[in-house]
């Protein structure tokens, strides 16, 4: 199982490309490695590399050609949030794909990096003016660096379960297809995640793993370890077992997973609940993350990616999207200081718990009823 973390600089953050610093990354990336990690993710925010509809800008180019270099010195791999997409719980999009509204956005919204009040995105699945955006990065960016050694593969349109939530679901499948197709003739043999959230397999109308699969992508199932099941019951290794056996049912195969969002309590404090997200003592969240490793290899996951390096410097918290959703400022595995959390002793330690049964469905019935099914299966596996 490949073990893989989501990457953002300790110190510059979100500012990446613009404030690129090669010196933070590659102390950052030699310190993941030396942790036991293989891979890192690390997202491609659409307005820095492609600041105008008809043009990439090239010092980001080059600064991602610097940072595939980096990674690869450090023994590392690296998975390129492609047209990114939702990271952190908000929609980082270029302005150019914003479509002027006198209404509030559908989601948290970022252009340049500044939270946007009004305004409707122009959406990657349908509108001509993004599907030509499309068609240049991926002449540009992913024909340039397909084949280069340290590129695990590309995951186009991060919170792509999210966004295709909202859409018809045939024009999804056609969008993701289509995008396979194109990014696979520009890099041959290109590797495509496709991450769906969890909730969106209690619905007949979103797309499921094995639609990805049919689209030639592979299927990853996000899911929070904070708020780990319906009734918020945090770190809860039964929940995660029971979301891969249902998200593997659905697949027809063991399928990747991303645990989002784990947040931890100051040192030496214990675990709290504020706002309705559960801050774990670092400790309990170890033990917690050493129970999620052993599932996921017993359930053959062939990826599992943990959220995030480091915890949101002070001087970022008054920025979106850390201004409001509070909570995802402590999810690293360091502290601001740079120190590591006692929850890294997760990736060393052996966990007590026993496995949990897996839970065995027939999909054709699933099929016919999802969210029924899924209440009854997730009663069942609470009782084995």
């Amino acid at each position: 199982m490949l073990l893989g973390i989501g990457y953002l600089p300790q110190r510059t953050g979100p500012g990446l490309w613009r404030d690129f610093d090669p010196a933070e990354i590659a102390d950052d990336l030699a310190h993941i490695a030396a942790l036991g990690f293989q891979a890192v993710r690390v997202p491609l925010f659409w307005g820095d590399f492609q600041p105008a509809l008809d043009q990439v800008h090239t010092p980001a180019l080059d600064r991602f050609e610097r940072f595939l270099r980096l990674s690869e010195e450090a023994g590392l791999t690296v998975e390129a949030g492609l047209w990114a997409g939702m990271w952190d719980g908000a929609l980082w999009w270029p302005e150019w794909g914003v479509t002027p509204a006198p209404l509030p956005p559908h989601w948290p919204l970022l252009v340049d990096h500044r939270r946007l009040r009004w305004g409707r995105v122009r959406h990657p699945f349908s509108d001509e003016r993004m599907l030509a955006a499309r068609g240049l990065l991926i002449q540009e960016l992913v024909a340039t660096f397909g084949g280069h050694p340290a590129l695990l593969g590309w995951e186009p349109l991060p919170g792509f379960g999210r966004l295709a939530a909202a859409v018809e679901r045939s024009a999804v499948r056609d969008w993701q297809a289509d995008s396979v197709e194109r990014m696979r003739a520009a890099s041959p043999g290109c590797d495509c995640t496709f991450l769906l959230a969890l909730e969106a397999l209690e619905s007949p109308n979103t797309l499921w793993p094995d639609a990805v699969l049919a689209a030639g992508g592979q299927p990853s199932l996000s899911i929070a370890a904070f708020a780990s099941d319906r009734r918020r019951l945090p770190l809860n290794p039964r929940w995660i077992a029971f979301a891969l056996d249902v998200a593997a049912g659905l697949a027809g195969q063991p399928i990747s997973m991303h645990l989002a969002g784990l947040p931890t309590a100051p040192p030496g404090e214990p675990s709290f609940a504020l706002h309705g997200s559960y801050y774990a003592h670092e400790e309990e969240a170890g033990r917690f993350l050493a129970a999620v490793i052993a599932i996921a290899r017993d359930r053959g996951c062939p990826r599992l990616w943990l959220w995030r390096w480091a915890d949101i410097p002070a001087a970022h918290w008054e920025q979106p999207p850390y201004d409001q959703a509070t909570w995802r400022r402590h999810t690293g595995l360091l502290r601001q200081n740079g120190q590591e959390k006692a929850l890294i002793q997760g990736l060393r330690a052996t966990s007590a718990d026993p496995l949990p049964s897996p839970i065995l469905f027939d999909r054709d019935a699933y099929r016919a009823d999802p969210a029924a099914l899924f209440l009854r299966l997730w009663r069942d596996a609470q009782q084995t």
